[in-house]
């Protein structure tokens, strides 16, 4: 079955709360970046934990030299139960984050997932990384990261992804506010995938009627 991931990127702690508290049941994840983290702190990641059971997904986007990666990766799965860095920094920032996952899962005995981007959902991404979104996906595919993020805003480009990367998980970004359709990508993703909804909930009228729909349109199609 397809799940829903909540991009929630608020940047007021209370509304943040709130609003998973509301919707935590019709999701399955939550991704936060630093627009929430930057305004109220990594804390953030724990209380939305403790809150929602959920897990939770730090989306920042890791793009440094190895040590400094490491850093980042430090802070941030103590907290997260992911982190989603970039592949064109070279495959040793990537692997660099990886050792510090599996130090957390060693300690903790609790999966820390290391999610690489292949391509984005923006039109900007057309310019510079769709270009070399292939080759980061066979990247992503030889590291074996837990994850990868390519755009359900570009069906084609999410299914030669898809085909490249094989079993890896995908979380695909672009539905509702960029322009994504969700019926033009359920066919392509399979049961450990995740599209990943955030405008279209949490600046709607009514997130928890939205969050509703989005999950039972997702519950449709999986019939």
């Amino acid at each position: 079955m397809v799940k829903l991931m909540l991009a929630l990127d608020v940047m007021d702690k209370n509304k943040a709360l709130t609003m998973v508290d509301e919707i935590s049941k019709y999701i399955d994840a939550i991704k936060i970046g630093y627009p929430l983290v930057l305004s109220s702190g990594l804390d953030i990641v724990k209380e939305i934990k403790d809150k929602t059971n959920k897990e939770v997904i730090c989306d920042f986007k890791v793009a440094d030299i190895p040590s400094t990666n490491e850093k980042i990766a430090k802070l941030t799965l103590n907290y997260a139960d992911g982190i989603i860095c970039h592949g064109f920094v070279g495959r040793d920032s990537v692997e660099a984050i990886q050792k510090i996952a599996k130090q957390y899962e060693i300690k903790t005995h609790h999966k820390k997932k290391v999610i690489m981007v292949t391509e984005m959902s923006h039109p900007g991404a057309v310019e510079f990384m769709q270009p070399i979104a292939d080759k980061l996906a066979e990247v992503a595919k030889i590291l074996n990261v837990d994850g990868i993020v390519a755009p359900s805003t570009r069906p084609e480009r999410l299914t030669k992804i898809k085909k490249i990367v094989g079993n890896i998980p995908i979380i695909s970004p672009g539905i509702g506010a960029q322009g994504g359709e969700l019926n033009a990508v359920l066919d392509i993703l399979g049961e450990d995938d995740y599209i990943i909804v955030g405008r279209a909930i949490y600046k709607s009228e009514n997130p928890k009627e939205s969050a509703y729909k989005y999950s039972m349109l997702l519950k449709g199609h999986n019939g």
